[in-house]
């Protein structure tokens, strides 16, 4: 779309004086906009005294396209020259001359500059607003130019203002003290945040892609690519509230930017990914508004890039991956009397349903293992992938610290997740409650013991982030679990966790997300993912408390996982190629 051109209309010439002793005048005009000729200077006018000379409608006016051009350093200049016709020789009654800086407007002018002791010019200026001439409301933007971390707004009216846009990867949003600095902004014009700060309420039948801004793009076919599969990629915050961006504004343009990979060579490569939805092209390279749908088509790494009319606003960088699926066998061991697990086989298809919708961001999915064999008197449910075992009272009941492993080898198949679902497990400090849950035997990753990432913006905005004003990106390091290994000659390729009664009653909508995000904090760890928290165990320290592999994985906050976090994962052993 074209944006940022001018149309200047030459209306009519007012005639003080016609110069001529004997009649009216024998006027012609030579009128020049940027040095570039407009009208007909070979057409002569009748100039009388106290009455206007109206210019042929269509005939004297230009358009000049200043996109991207400093106005206030390169002004458009606009000249208009008056002649009086003679025989002997044409009388030269003068030229005026108007600059045209950034804060021009829209509107009919005649100013001082406009006029000498012969004439006064006439003109009217309409500005361009999203492909159209005309005159627009007073605090339509007409022209953007990027100003170190924000964009310099000009109104149709000519005032100016500073404008920012953020993508935070970070879902719920940290607190403003956790993002990069923004550029000092006029306090008067009111920001506006467009996603809350706290989590939302994720259910096992919310869709997939419930949580928006993931640090993944999944690889889909187009035939399965639609409004509940791909990802959702959308604005947390705008400056100034004015601006009242809606959901498929255009004057938003989103873009596809297959970017170098930010990984060492033998890593992803270039990827590539497309819009969908009432606001995208037919081919899916662009789309609009504050909120966009989009799919992967090839493995790699993207940017998005945002325009605001033109000019580049916001970006936001993921990975690009095929979904890559865990095969999971949950087993729920009851022992006698008061020593059940709350949770049943229903329950427990929701609690992996809610994990599915925080490990969708990674391009990861938990299935049902398809195997029918069993064994420790495993018996199967109506839920695929979901047994029932009668086991002692202390294999499911206060379960010490080195008992854990003997709950998760129940039912074991090598290469399967095993989820054990246990009364409780005994607290491992004095004063403290059990934990909800824990990882016990995962393998080393792929990766080694640690991970690196260069890209830009940095993983989970980690300063510097490379979101201006703040500076350039340096490598993250995130430092990965060791493996756990418990009797590999005997159980190899033991992948497994328990999940204890310690959520709550799991009929309560509430709890059934703590026993999800649980899950899936969990399965972070079997795959190889350290705590994150300030100075925490993975070396990073970002954000404070809303990446899941935080402590407290019951947190509310605890929903995101980072880019850095999704190569790891897509480096364990368990990970299905």
């Amino acid at each position: 779309m074209d944006y940022e051109k001018i149309k200047l209309t030459f209306t009519k010439v007012h005639v003080y004086r016609d110069a001529d002793d004997d009649g009216s005048g024998n006027w012609y005009f030579i009128a020049k906009v940027d040095g570039l000729p407009v009208g007909d200077h070979n057409q002569i006018f009748n100039a009388e005294e106290g009455r206007s000379i109206p210019l042929p409608e269509g005939q004297w006016e230009t358009t000049i396209n200043v996109r991207g051009r400093e106005l206030n350093s390169n002004p458009v200049i606009v000249r208009f020259q008056v002649k009086d016709s003679d025989f002997i020789s044409d009388e030269d009654l003068g030229t005026t001359e108007r600059r045209l800086f950034m804060d021009m407007r829209q509107g009919y002018f005649d100013t001082r500059t406009d006029r000498n002791r012969y004439f006064r010019v006439h003109y009217k200026v309409e500005l361009m607003v999203m492909g159209q001439f005309g005159f627009h409301p007073p605090d339509a933007v007409f022209a953007t130019r990027q100003h170190f971390g924000s964009l310099s707004c000009t109104t149709v009216s000519g005032t100016s203002f500073m404008a920012r846009m953020e993508i935070c990867p970070i879902l719920p949003i940290p607190a403003d003290a956790s993002l990069p600095p923004r550029p000092r902004i006029a306090d008067h014009l009111r920001a506006r945040n467009i996603i809350r700060h706290d989590g939302i309420e994720v259910t096992p039948n919310d869709p997939i892609n419930v949580i928006s801004n993931p640090s993944a793009i999944p690889i889909l076919d187009p035939a399965d690519a639609n409004a509940n599969t791909a990802a959702r990629i959308e604005f947390t915050y705008y400056h100034p509230r004015t601006l009242h961006f809606t959901d498929d504004d255009p004057r938003l343009e989103w873009s596809i930017d297959p970017i170098q990979p930010s990984v060492p060579a033998g890593g992803l490569v270039r990827g590539d990914a497309r819009f969908l939805g009432p606001g995208s092209t037919p081919d899916g390279r662009n789309s609009r508004g504050t909120r966009v749908l989009v799919y992967g088509t090839a493995e790699g790494e993207i940017r998005l890039e945002m325009r605001f009319q033109g000019t580049l606003f916001a970006t936001y960088r993921a990975l690009v991956l095929p979904v890559r699926q865990i095969r999971y066998r949950a087993n729920i061991l009851n022992g006698p009397g008061s020593s059940q697990p709350r949770s049943r086989p229903g329950h427990v298809r929701d609690h992996i349903a809610i994990a599915n919708r925080f490990l969708r961001q990674m391009a990861i999915e938990l299935v049902p293992d398809n195997d029918a064999t069993v064994s420790n008197g495993a018996r199967p449910t109506e839920f695929p992938g979901i047994f029932r075992i009668i086991v002692s009272r202390g294999v499911t009941r206060e379960i010490p610290l080195g008992g854990w492993t003997r709950a998760i080898k129940l039912n074991y198949r090598e290469g399967v997740l095993n989820i054990a679902y246990v009364h409780s497990a005994r607290p491992t400090r004095r004063g403290r409650s059990g934990p909800l849950g824990a990882a016990d035997s995962w393998l080393a990753n792929g990766a080694g013991d640690r991970i690196r990432d260069t890209g830009k913006p940095s993983t989970s905005w980690i300063r510097p982030s490379g979101i201006p004003p703040d500076g350039d990106p340096v490598e993250q390091v995130m430092i990965l679990l060791d493996a756990r290994e418990e009797d590999p000659a005997r159980f190899p390729r033991l992948f497994g966790m328990y999940i204890t009664n310690q959520s709550g009653d799991p009929d309560f909508p509430g709890n059934q997300l703590t026993y999800g995000s649980t899950i899936a904090h969990e399965l972070g760890h079997v795959l190889n993912l350290n705590h994150r928290e300030a100075g925490g165990l993975d070396g990073l320290n970002n954000p404070p408390n809303q990446n899941i592999m935080h402590p407290d994985e019951g947190a509310d906050l605890a929903q995101d996982f980072d880019i850095i976090q999704t190569r790891a994962v897509h480096q364990s052993r368990l990970v299905q190629p």
